[in-house]
């Protein structure tokens, strides 16, 4: 019974001591401070800059207060341009933190210094880092028989671009931008099954009767004395009656015979209007194909029946507003390989205007920075 129970308050001694310097360890463990200082070289040239690192463990709750040389100098000689928290993280699983703080410094003078070890404060406490750090300040190699080659200090240059610099990247973005709308348009245009150039109807000449009034009166001023020559005075005349009624009404009269003309214009024309026409014609086909000789009150008159039908189916200004308002554009039938080909076209071109705008930024980006 006796060794039961003293077997029994052995184990209790042993597990307490254990727990308390287990908590002993971690309280230990957490308190520990280490600060070191590290240096990317110690050796530099008058004016050349070197990081000087500060690198500080502690206690996951512990605040950490870093020198921050107000003064800017390091000591006497070396100068502290600017410092920052290089990096800042926790270790032992969340237990402790390490602070990285760099420090850029830098000297003018040549000579051997010594650099300290830093005060670093963590909580109430302050501690030094473990020993100092020697940095060497060396003067360039001055060949002093060539003197004349050294110049002092300049004034900022102004960097000036001309057109040489800008105008590869000016093309590049105009011939993109038109790249990318000729695109926008060929993808409009094939969803809507709309053709891909529209027909374009040209006429410089002005409205159709004042181009026909002109060509009937050069016709005029030289119609022939001779009935022999009015196979070409009606040629002529039928020609501008033709065209007068191509642009006129829209269909293809030049292509057309006499009577398939007065059929066209059947619903468009006056009966009394056409039947006129319809005579001129017929006179004029037996004169250029039949050989009859016409006076010349006969050309005199039909001349007035192809100027009096001119005036009286001339466009007025309701034709005009009707033809003013826009028609829906008709729609074109492909097949799947046009419309395949249509479609890989238009994606080659919309990749070709992309890649040049983003050639174009990138040449201007490398410009001017």
């Amino acid at each position: 019974m006796n060794n039961t129970y003293r077997n029994i308050m052995v184990s209790w001694r042993r597990a307490v001591l254990a727990m308390v310097l287990g908590c002993l360890a971690f309280v230990s463990a957490a308190a520990q401070v280490n600060a070191v200082l590290k240096m990317d070289t110690n050796q530099i040239f008058i004016g050349e800059q070197v990081l000087l690192k500060l690198k500080v463990s502690a206690g996951i709750n512990d605040v950490i207060i870093v020198p921050d040389f107000p003064d800017s100098i390091l000591v006497n000689g070396v100068e502290v341009l600017n410092h920052y928290r290089e990096s800042m993280e926790s270790i032992d699983a969340g237990k402790r933190q390490t602070i990285v703080e760099a420090y850029r410094i830098t000297s003018f003078d040549s000579a051997l210094y010594y650099i300290p070890p830093m005060e670093v404060q963590v909580g109430d406490s302050v501690y030094k880092t473990k020993g100092g750090m020697a940095l060497k300040v060396i003067s360039p190699d001055v060949d002093t028989t060539k003197l004349d080659k050294y110049f002092g200090p300049k004034e900022n240059a102004e960097i000036y671009y001309d057109w040489n610099d800008l105008r590869r990247p000016f093309l590049l973005w105009l011939v993109s931008i038109i790249l990318l709308v000729l695109a926008v348009y060929m993808a409009v245009q094939i969803k809507n099954n709309h053709r891909l150039l529209p027909k374009l109807k040209l006429h410089f000449d002005g409205p159709p009767h004042k181009w026909a009034m002109r060509q009937i009166a050069k016709l005029q001023a030289n119609r022939p004395e001779e009935a022999s020559d009015a196979h070409h005075y009606y040629a002529n005349l039928t020609d501008i009656v033709r065209t007068y009624i191509a642009r006129r009404y829209g269909f293809k009269a030049t292509a057309m015979t006499s009577a398939q003309i007065v059929e066209r214009l059947r619903e468009a024309n006056d009966p009394k209007l056409l039947a006129e026409l319809q005579e001129m014609f017929e006179t004029a086909d037996l004169v250029k194909y039949a050989g009859l000789r016409a006076d010349i009150d006969e050309n005199d008159r039909n001349l007035l029946i192809a100027i009096g039908y001119v005036n009286a189916t001339k466009e007025t200004d309701a034709d005009n507003k009707r033809k003013a308002k826009p028609k829906e554009e008709p729609k074109v039938k492909r097949s799947r390989r046009e419309h395949t080909l249509l479609v890989a076209a238009n994606i080659a071109i919309a990749l070709a205007g992309i890649g040049m705008f983003v050639w174009s930024a990138v040449i201007m980006y490398n410009l001017y920075y």
